[in-house]
């Protein structure tokens, strides 16, 4: 069976016409065999045989060809654009407890009739989502980026610039004040914390260091003490999520070839892992 009966029949076969409000453009799609599934998500929708608005987050996805001489996407979608498109809703499935509820909102979509379509609730929803939102406070400035449901800022770190990813309280919502109180009871003791953090990398990492170094075609250098691998570590990335956990990079000094040091943090401040990335 081809990748494309099979694709289909994930969908009712009614076709019909909705009106959707982009969230983002496509950036990407899952590769399945010879063909690529690009998708875009959108914020909300009006079916156009009922006129029935729905303010629900949904998906619309499409197959290509996986070809090297492919430009884009096959389609092209702007962020907060109003789109006419043609469409068959998926078959709702059971969902388990970690799946998102819009699986059950996704749509084939079988063409673009209408760029830069109009429609009175989705304008004003638009206008809402484009309207630039931020936080101020002792910290600094953080900016909301829709696309990603989180804010986005730069702290000082012991001296150190670092990039600030707060998640939203809700999806697609337009306030962070549960990552943003952890934020700030980490940043009050932010010598301690790093202190603790760069002490769990090292001691999980400083063999797998020396043994990067060994391969590497360094003469003579230095071994690696877990005092030396702390040391090198330097910040450069935290995320915070809303239920408290934390995601800390740090740049490793060349000591893993350019990977990022990664360590995960539990709500309850627990560190329980360390490990390199990208």
């Amino acid at each position: 069976m081809s990748v494309q009966t099979d694709f289909e029949k994930e969908f009712e076969t009614e076709e019909y016409e909705m009106l959707i409000l982009v969230q983002s453009s496509c950036k990407g799609a899952a590769i399945i065999k010879d063909m690529l599934k690009p998708s875009v998500d959108f914020f909300a929708s009006i079916d156009s045989r009922t006129g029935q608005f729905f303010h629900e987050k949904g998906r619309v996805e499409w197959l290509i060809k996986n070809d090297n001489k492919r430009k884009g996407w096959g389609y092209e979608f702007e962020q907060f654009g109003i789109y006419r498109v043609a469409v068959r809703k998926c078959i709702p499935q059971k969902l388990q407890p970690y799946q998102a509820q819009y699986i059950n909102n996704r749509y084939m979509l079988i063409s673009v009739l209408e760029e830069n379509a109009s429609n009175e609730k989705l304008e004003a929803l638009k206008e809402y989502y484009a309207k630039p939102i931020s936080m101020e406070n002792e910290l600094g400035s953080f900016v909301l980026d829709r696309e990603f449901s989180w804010f986005e800022g730069i702290v000082s770190w012991n001296g150190t610039e670092a990039n600030v990813y707060l998640e939203t309280d809700e999806e697609d919502g337009d306030t962070a004040e549960q990552a943003m109180k952890v934020l700030k009871e980490v940043v009050d003791n932010i010598v301690d914390n790093d202190t603790r953090y760069r002490e769990f990398a090292a001691q999980e990492l400083t063999e797998l260091a020396n043994e990067w170094m060994d391969e590497s075609d360094e003469i003579d250098a230095e071994e690696i003490t877990k005092e030396i691998f702390a040391k090198r570590m330097e910040i450069s990335e935290i995320t915070v999520n809303s239920d408290g956990s934390l995601s800390l990079f740090y740049n490793d000094d060349d000591m893993f070839w350019g990977h990022a040091i990664e360590i995960e943090v539990e709500p309850n401040g627990e560190i329980i892992s360390a490990d390199i990335a990208g």
